[in-house]
This record gives C-alpha cells, structure tokens and sequence, in this order.
C-alpha cells in the first residue's frame, strides 16, 4: 500500500518556527495523533502546507505507535504514533528559513479588499425515469432476477466497476443503480410487492455502498462525510493533534500487548486449559437468549468444544454472510481454521490463521492462548485445543 499522507497546515509563520522548533524532538521525531490505525515501520509523508500556500512534502518513518484511550476506553480509529522525518534534511531547513525571511510583515501587508462571490444556482438533479417493464407480471419477474443476481455477485460486481475502482466511479455507479431500482418508480403501480422487491434492491445497494466505501476508507484510498465519498488529498492533521513532548511513551505504557497472557482466575493453572470451568448459574439465562451473531457464535464454540472444527467453520462463514462486520465471528472463524489446520498437522498455517484471527479482534482469549501454546510447544493436541471451548 503506498504511504500515507498527513496534511499539517500553518496558518502563521510563528506556527512554523514551532512546529520546527519545539515540536520536533531531536530534530526529527515527532508525535502527534492521527485518525487511523498505524503500523511501526509503514512509510508517511508530511505535507507542511505554509502560510504562502506552498507544501512541503517531507518524508518520514513511524518508528511507534499505540492505541488512543478515551474515557478508560480504546479508540480504534485514532492512533499515537511517533515518527521519523528522514526526509527532514539541510536543504528543506534552509528553504522554510528562506521562505521565512521573504514573507511580508504582517503591519506592511497591504489588505486587498476581496469581492463576495455572486452565487450560483444549483443545478437540478437528473430526473428519475422509468425504464421498467408496463407490465405488472413481467416487472415483478424482473425485479425477482436482479436481486436475486445482485444477490449472488461480489460487492464491486453489483455496481458492475472493476475491483480497484477509484471513489468517483464507485459513487457515481451507486448513483445510477439507485435510480435505477427506487421503489418511487414502481409507486405508481400500487402493487405492494413490486413496491417491496424494490425496496430490497435499494437497500442491498446501499449496504454494498457502504461496505466499499469502509474497504477505500481503511485502505486509505477514500474520505467519507455522510454518504459522499471521495479521494483524499491526504489526511488532516490538526496543529494541536501534534506534542511537544513524548506523549507517545505513555500510551505505549498503557497500551495491552495482544499476546498479554490473560491473568488465571482461581482453579486454573498454567496455559489456562487444565482446568474446567463452570458457568455460572447467572450466565445459563444469557447463554439461552442469545440472538442474532451471538447465536451463531455459541453453536460454533459448541462444536469446537466436540471437537468438529469443519463444521463450526461452516457456521461461522454463514454467519460473515449475515454479519459481515462482526469481529468476533470473524476471530472465531480463523480460530476454527487454525484449529482444522492443526488437526492436519499444519502448524505454520495455523499460526497465520491465529495471527490473522488476533489482527480482526485483538481481545479473542482463545487465539492468543492457543497461539501462545503453540509457539512454546511448537504444535497442540487435539485434547487440549477441545478444552479451550468448555
């Protein structure tokens, strides 16, 4: 994936001579808050727009990074990170102090009044027509075959772009299929399940909207506000986001490691599998009420407990079907592949569905004692692994 772009914008020339002066550490490290989640060792550029509108593209390396705690709590989608500005050299200081010495006084600079732009009239949007079959038989045929196509297609084919497209192209194809298939285009049929067949297919294409625009928006390729989307001339960094200290430091310290042992509650001992465990009488009413992804979660446990990792992997997929943000099924669902996997006496593969399994969800218990295990014992027995689920 290309480097990342974090925009820092000076409004004054005193913002300058302190984000050079004070907010870089040792001259070229630097800390601030950024609204993604950062790998150590991925590349950056900053780009330090001035207050003559010219950017300066500055190269760098985070050589840190942890989680944002907000009220006790982790923020996924804001990160410290600390960074390396390599491309911080001589030459680019002597330009911003050349820059610096030209720029005007602020009592000598000549206030040129500016006229209001006229406004301007929106255009019309593009009306709806109506390209559907006259006849009520034929239409409800037709409307039956697209969703259950679209349906059946992966998410950039029901908008039919290729994989890679870009936001522009992505939008403007959701555009053209909402149009396409609004239920106000049937309306005047009065027929309910015409009517309905189109509120399926509007609804499924605005859940395939969403679901590329997340995928662009955490491949760094899109921005989002409401439900625009658009290419991002890089990411926004806020003067304030930016420390003067080592602030990274102390959200490393408060950051978990995800392969932390969890502590042993009483009864248990060493890797946490010797011992069984008893729910408690209040936990047996829960269990029973469970719906929705929580339903199928505890039938695939149930079935990784008996040890048929096949069919709880089954479950599990089904279930990303109906669910496909869960991070918990989704956890659950490389922890029975890697469970499969040690069953065929493949350990490496199933430490990569382990390591995955912990990426996706960095509180699934299971993954990372199973993981931990292996690691140590270089393998485990199917016994222990059906312990793990009891």
């Amino acid at each position: 994936m290309a480097a990342r772009t974090l925009h820092v914008r000076c409004a004054t020339w005193e913002q300058v001579e302190v984000f050079t002066q004070r907010k870089l550490r040792k001259g070229k490290l630097l800390s601030m808050k950024v609204p993604f989640a950062a790998k150590q060792g991925s590349q950056v550029t900053i780009g330090l727009e001035l207050p003559n509108e010219v950017v300066i593209a500055i190269d760098g390396v985070i050589q840190k990074s942890a989680p944002v705690e907000v009220e006790g709590k982790t923020d996924p989608n804001r990160t410290w990170i600390e960074i390396e500005l390599v491309g911080f050299t001589d030459e680019v200081k002597a330009r911003l102090r050349a820059f610096q010495q030209e720029a005007p006084e602020p009592t000598t600079d000549p206030q040129i009044p500016v006229q209001p732009a006229a406004p301007q009239r929106r255009p019309l949007s593009a009306p709806i027509t109506d390209d559907l079959p006259e006849n009520e038989r034929e239409l409800f045929q037709h409307l039956s075959n697209e969703l259950r196509r679209l349906r059946s297609a992966a998410v950039h084919e029901v908008f039919g772009v290729p994989r890679d497209a870009g936001p522009a192209v992505i939008r403007a194809a959701w555009k053209d299929l909402i149009r396409r298939n609004h239920p106000d285009l049937v309306s005047r049929r009065n027929a309910p399940a015409i009517t309905h067949l189109a509120e399926e297919l509007t609804i499924l294409a605005n859940r395939a909207y969403d679901r590329l625009r997340q995928a662009l928006v955490s491949e760094g390729r899109g921005t989002v506000a409401g439900p625009s989307l658009q290419t991002p001339p890089g990411w926004l960094v806020g003067f304030e986001d930016i420390s003067s200290t080592d602030a990274s430091h102390a959200a490393l310290r408060r950051a978990p490691n995800r392969f932390e042992r969890p502590k042993s509650q009483p009864g248990e001992s060493g890797f946490g599998l010797g011992a069984s465990s008893t729910p408690s009488p209040a936990a047996a009413p829960q269990q029973q009420a469970a719906q929705g992804s929580d339903a199928f979660e505890q039938r695939a446990r149930v079935m990784l407990a008996q040890g048929d990792a096949n069919a709880a992997r089954e479950v599990l997929a089904a279930a990303l079907v109906v669910y496909p943000r869960s991070k918990p099924l989704r956890s659950l669902y490389y922890v029975a592949s890697a469970i499969a996997a040690i069953s065929e006496g493949e350990v490496q593969l199933a430490t990569a569905q382990l390591e995955t399994a912990l990426a996706h969800h960095e509180q699934s218990a299971e993954a990372a004692r199973l993981l931990e295990h292996i690691r140590k014992n270089g393998g485990a027995e199917p016994g222990i692994v059906q312990r793990l689920f009891r």
